[in-house]
C-alpha cells in the first residue's frame, strides 16, 4: 500500500509537470510539504523528482528547507548545513517569523548532528522567540520538545525541563484554539512528560550529588588535618611572638627608666626627667603587651594623654610621690586626679580596688 501510495503522488507529480514552467515545481513543493507531517519518506521522494533548475530563489530556499525537514523527520543523521544556511540567508530577508523560526529551527536540528553545541542552542533560542510571536502552537510546541531533547543529551537537565514546560503551556494553547475533545488527555501527556523528565532531572542530581558528596568527605578529612596543623603553628607562632614581645618589654631603656623610680623615695632629679619619645614608647610598649590603652580609650574616649600617662606608671606600681614631678604636678594633687579617674572617668566608682589595681587587672 505504501509503494502504491508513492506511485500515486509521483503519477499525479508527473501529470502537473504538463503545466507551464514553474507551475509544477510549487505544486510538488506544496504536495511535499503537505506530506511531510503524515508521511515524511513519501515527501522525500517527491522532492527528489523535482528538478532544482527549474526553481526560483524562494522555491530554491523552501526546497532546502523542505529536504532538511524530510531528514529530521526520518532521524537521518545531518551531515552538512550548507542547503539550510542557503534557506536561512534566504527566510533572514524574506520570509515572515514563522519562516525564520521555521529555518533557525532546522538549523539548529543540523548543528546539533554536527557538535556545534553553542551555535545550536543560540538558534534554538531564536525559534522560540520567533515562533512565540506567531499563533503557530503546534510548531512553537514542536521546537520545544525537540530543544529539550538537546538539553538532555548535553546533560543541561534545569534547561531541558524548562523547555518541557514551554512545550506543555503551548499544547495547552493549540488545544484551547482548536477547542477539541483531547484536551485533557494532550494536558495528561504533557504533564506526565514533565513529571517524567523532573524525576530524571532529581535522579541524575541525585547520583551527582552522591558522587560529589564523597569527594567533598575526603576533602574536608584532609583540610581537617590541614587546619589542625595549622592551628598548633599559628599557636607556636603566637606564643613565640607574645615571648618576644615581653623579653622586648623588659629590655626597653624607657621601661628600665620608670622601675629605677621605685627606689627613689622622693622627688627624681633631673636625671628621670620624660622626653616626649619617652612617653610614646611606654605607652606603645603597654599597649602592644597589655593592650592598655585601647582598653583604657574603649571605657572613655575622652581620656586625655596625661590620664593614660598616670594609668602606665601605676600599671608599673610606681606610687603617685615618685613620678609627680614628671606630671609637673604635687603628690596631693597627683592622688586626687587618680581619684578622679577611677570614679569619674572610668566605671569604678563602687569598686574597692586602687586604679592601680584595677590597671593591673586590665
Amino acid at each position: 500500500m505504501d509503494n502504491l501510495r508513492i506511485l500515486l503522488y509521483l503519477l499525479l507529480f508527473s501529470l502537473a509537470a504538463c503545466h507551464p514552467e514553474g507551475s509544477h515545481v510549487k505544486q510538488g513543493l506544496d504536495k511535499a510539504a503537505q506530506l511531510m507531517g503524515q508521511d515524511p519518506d513519501t515527501a522525500s521522494i517527491l522532492l527528489e523528482s523535482i528538478q532544482v533548475d527549474q526553481m526560483n530563489e524562494a522555491q530554491l530556499a523552501e526546497y532546502y528547507l523542505l529536504r532538511t525537514q524530510a531528514d529530521e523527520d526520518k532521524n537521518v543523521l545531518h551531515t552538512s548545513d550548507e542547503q539550510i544556511q542557503k534557506a536561512v540567508l534566504y527566510f533572514e530577508k524574506h520570509g515572515n517569523a514563522y519562516d525564520k523560526s521555521k529555518a533557525y529551527y532546522y538549523l539548529a536540528c543540523v548543528e546539533s548532528d554536527l557538535g556545534r553545541k553553542e551555535e545550536a542552542g543560540t538558534h534554538f533560542m531564536e525559534a522560540i522567540r520567533l515562533a512565540a510571536l506567531t499563533e503557530k502552537y503546534d510548531h512553537l510546541t514542536k521546537v520545544c520538545k525537540r530543544c529539550s531533547l538537546y538539553y538532555q543529551r548535553n546533560g543541561n537537565f534545569d534547561e531541558a525541563l524548562e523547555m518541557e514546560r514551554k512545550a506543555y503551556a503551548s499544547q495547552l494553547m493549540l488545544n484551547d484554539t482548536k477547542q477539541q475533545s483531547p484536551l485533557l488527555l494532550s494536558s495528561a501527556l504533557g504533564v506526565l512528560g514533565v513529571l517524567s523528565l523532573l524525576l530524571g532531572v532529581i535522579w541524575q542530581k541525585n547520583r551527582s550529588v552522591r558522587s560529589q558528596l564523597s569527594f567533598f568527605k575526603e576533602e574536608m578529612l584532609s583540610k581537617r588535618v590541614e587546619s589542625d596543623q595549622l592551628a598548633l603553628q599559628c599557636t607556636h607562632l603566637e606564643e613565640k611572638n607574645q615571648s618576644l614581645q615581653i623579653q622586648i618589654y623588659e629590655s626597653s631603656p624607657v621601661i628600665s627608666k620608670v622601675r629605677r623610680l621605685k627606689e627613689r623615695v622622693h622627688t627624681p632629679s633631673k636625671a628621670f626627667a620624660f622626653t616626649e619619645n619617652d612617653w610614646c614608647e611606654l605607652l606603645q610598649l603597654q599597649e602592644n603587651i597589655y593592650g592598655l590603652v585601647s582598653k583604657l580609650k574603649t571605657m572613655n574616649p575622652k581620656l586625655t594623654e596625661e590620664d593614660l600617662r598616670v594609668c602606665a606608671f601605676l600599671r608599673e606600681g610606681i606610687q603617685p610621690s615618685c613620678f609627680a614631678d614628671l606630671m609637673k604636678s604635687s603628690s596631693e594633687t597627683l592622688t586626687r586626679r587618680i581619684s578622679r579617674i577611677k570614679t569619674e572617668k572610668l566605671p569604678f566608682a563602687d569598686s574597692k580596688e586602687s586604679l592601680e589595681e584595677i590597671v593591673k587587672s586590665l
